[in-house]
Parts: C-alpha cells; structure tokens; sequence
C-alpha cells in the first residue's frame, strides 16, 4: 500500500514537471517594428503612427511591423509612445531581440535595434528618451522573465563604448495619445544634467505620455551579457521595457546595435506540487505508525 501511494506521488510530480515545461506547444516569437530613423545617430527610431509630428499623435495609419497578423500593431498597441519591439512567450525558449535575429526570421527584413551608450542614463545623470528604446513582453503563462543585454557591432564613438545597459520596467503598455521624445527621463535628483524644474523621479511614468497606464515596477543600473534583470510576470499581462546605455556619453554620441535576449525561468509550481505530495506522504505514514501505535 505505502508503495503504491508513493509511485502515485512521483507520478504526480513527474506529470506536474512535464506540465510545467510545455505551457505551449506554440514557439515564442519577437516582432519588429519597421520604422527606421532618417539618422542614426540624431533620430528616435520606432514610431508606430505616420502622423508622428512632434509631439507625435497616435493618427494616421501605423507603421507595419514583423511578426503580427497582417502588419498589425503587437498585443493590441494603441498608443503614441515610441516603440521598436515585442515578445511573446510561450515557452520556456530563449528569445533574442536583435537586427540580426529580425533578418533571419523574416527574410532578411531590416530593422532597427540600436541605443545611445547614454540613452538610459548618461554621464551627467540624465536619461534621454530620443535614443532609449522601448519594448514590450506578454508570457502565456506566469512566470519570472530574465533580461540580458549586449552590445553588437562597434559604437558610433569606439572611444565611449556602449556595454552597460540600464533597464526600467512598466507593467502595462501605453495608452497615451500625444508623446514627446524630446526632452529628460529618469533624471531622479538634481546635478548637471537637470535643475530642479527637470527632476524626473525613476519611479515616474509621466514622461511616456499623459495618461499612459504605465506602472513602476524595477529597474537594474548594471545590465550586461552576464548580469541580467529579472521580473516576476503574470500571464496575459503585457509589460513595458525601457532600455539604453548607462554611465557613458551623452544620448547621441555613440549609437551601437545591441542584443537582448528573453526567457522565460521556470516557476518552481511542480516544485510545490512534488513537495505537496511528498507531504501527503509523510501524514499517510505518521497515521500509519499512530495506527500500528494503537
């Protein structure tokens, strides 16, 4: 009997684990916006509607983008804030956002993933949103999600290499229908960079647009190819990602590609359910010996 309830229980937690590893038979995906900025260096690439402006509107038509259903914008997106990426997780895959990985995906399709070494936050403390680059991540399925970034390719200036990202990350997508890529973010405390009429908490999320929908969540100062950001997402619930280089030069003076990749870490539920089990066990077994007891 006590043999039986055990393989019961191992088979429970075996199924639980295999449970858990294939959420989804689907492969998870990244699509691409395909605007690309008139210059490189100077332009804030990623704008989803042609009637941009400055401020940009969320009027006219959008720009078609990679990955979804006839062209269409990612998850629903209907705001005017500037966005270059999404990725959809449906598994336990590693997904890897880049130029490259947009060109071989979808038949050698151009695209543009690339931010300032000071886009995030530069030298004098100051994040820039022209050269910060926006993403969004949607998983299937509850789970954290891992966050590493790496420079591709050399930057515009080699002398201000561009390989340490800062990462801010909004549950929520913005809603927002004006947007100014002009001008500070992330400027959390008076220096050269702002005054005090400039100040920008790095919990705000003003600077994406008035009535955006956006919530602070994280951020993490030190994102390189080892270390990574890390965030707990529940499922269905799409979330905004903030990205660019931190500590180096200013927002336009060393523009380099980069590669982001995302990954779904597994959630230890079959963990839980195995430890249920085994615990189930041990109360069968301490009534077995209270039974014999008595």
């Amino acid at each position: 009997m006590m043999k039986t309830k055990l393989a019961k229980a191992v088979s429970l937690a075996v199924a639980g684990l295999a449970l858990s590893a294939s959420a989804s038979n689907t492969s998870a995906h990244v699509m691409y916006n395909t605007a690309l900025a008139t210059d490189q260096v100077g332009g804030t690439d990623g704008w989803v509607w042609n009637g941009q402006g400055n401020p940009g509107y969320a009027t006219g038509t959008y720009t078609p983008w990679l990955g979804t259903a006839g062209g269409a914008l990612p998850f629903g997106y209907s705001g005017a804030t500037h966005l270059n990426w999404a990725a959809a997780i449906h598994d336990s895959d590693v997904l890897t956002v880049s130029e490259a990985a947009a060109a071989a995906a979808y038949n050698g399709a151009q695209v543009e993933i690339d931010t300032g070494a000071g886009a995030w936050r530069d030298v004098n403390g100051t994040g820039w949103k022209h050269q910060t680059d926006l993403g969004l991540i949607k998983a299937d399925f509850s789970t954290l999600v891992r966050i590493n970034i790496s420079r591709v390719g050399t930057p515009s200036d080699p002398g201000l290499p561009n390989d340490n990202f800062g990462v801010t990350i909004y549950e929520g997508m913005s809603a927002a229908t004006t947007y100014s890529h002009h001008g500070r973010w992330n400027c959390p405390t008076v220096g050269p960079g702002c005054n005090a009429a400039q100040v920008v908490n790095y919990d705000s999320t003003a600077q994406w647009g008035a009535n955006n929908g956006l919530v602070f969540k994280k951020y993490d100062a030190t994102v390189d190819a080892t270390n990574y950001i890390e965030f707990f997402a529940n499922a269905g619930q799409v979330y905004t990602v903030a990205l660019g280089g931190n500590g180096v030069g200013t927002w336009a003076a060393n523009v380099s590609d980069y590669a982001l990749t995302v990954q779904a870490v597994p959630v230890p539920g079959a963990v839980w359910l195995f430890g249920s089990a085994m615990a189930g066990l041990i109360g069968f077994g301490g009534r077995r010996k209270a039974a014999v007891a008595a």
